[in-house]
């Protein structure tokens, strides 16, 4: 007898020199996790993908979605081999449902609803008295923009500087203000992932070249929530973004 909340079927995609052994591999982590019955699972696909020849130290990718009542809890995935991406995804993707779960007990305690926890303003403070009170200088390691995107949710951020392992471009991958998807810089020719996650788009931004003084100027001008710029002469991007408290925060590549 099938179990009540087992997926029907899972969608696998492959792309590069994937065995079929690792095929069910994947497959099966992924089917148990489906059979856990913490709540019924919709959909689920199962992206595996191989880099041939590149210089990226771990060429081998996993990637999975399962559709959950109306939402999405995904996971992303590199190592040397399908096999040790796919353990990754399985860890990953194992902590998301158990978080999901937990969001969904919270909900049940508070009468089935989750409290509208408004952040406050970003005029509390005039613009001449804002201040940088945070700068967070990163080790920003080479990524896919999938597994950008995904560290993005984790963190329950609106945007996350990344270096596309891809282009070997410094990228950011961002919430617009409808909640869809978008990266800036966009690359020539580049096809952005859209099969087992929301699309991301291209994105209208455009990397800034000004010091850190005209970027502060260029986010009071507006209401964006964080300018993406490069100082003169540092050939690296960083991110300048608005605190709920009225001042900055910047983000920066270590050197």
């Amino acid at each position: 007898m099938a179990k009540p909340h087992a997926v029907s079927d899972i969608e696998l995609l492959t792309k590069g020199e994937v065995s079929a052994d690792e095929r069910a591999y994947a497959l099966n982590k992924v089917r148990a996790l489906c059979d856990l019955g913490h709540e019924p699972v919709l959909t689920a696909v199962v992206k595996l993908r191989v880099r041939p020849g590149s210089m990226v130290e771990l060429p081998s990718i996993a990637e999975a979605s399962l559709g959950l009542n109306g939402v999405s809890v995904r996971a992303h995935a590199s190592g040397q081999t399908i096999t040790e991406a796919t353990d990754l995804l399985d860890d990953k993707l194992s902590r998301r449902l158990r978080r999901h779960r937990k969001r969904l007990e919270d909900r049940y305690r508070e009468h089935g609803y989750e409290p509208d926890h408004r952040p406050p303003g970003y005029t509390t403070i005039p613009p001449d008295e804002r201040q940088v009170v945070r700068h967070k200088s990163l080790a920003l390691r080479p990524m896919s923009l999938e597994e950008a995107a995904d560290e993005m949710d984790q963190l329950d951020h609106g945007f996350f500087l990344f270096l596309d392992a891809d282009h070997d471009i410094d990228r950011v991958v961002y919430r617009n203000g409808d909640g869809s998807l978008h990266v800036s810089p966009t690359t020539a020719g580049e096809k952005l992932p859209g099969d087992t996650r929301p699309p991301i788009r291209a994105g209208s931004l455009v990397l800034n070249h000004l010091p850190l003084t005209e970027a502060e100027a260029l986010l009071d001008e507006g209401d964006a929530a964080f300018v993406f710029f490069a100082e003169p002469g540092t050939g690296r991007s960083q991110v300048l973004y608005r605190r709920f408290d009225g001042h900055y925060g910047l983000i920066t590549p270590a050197v």
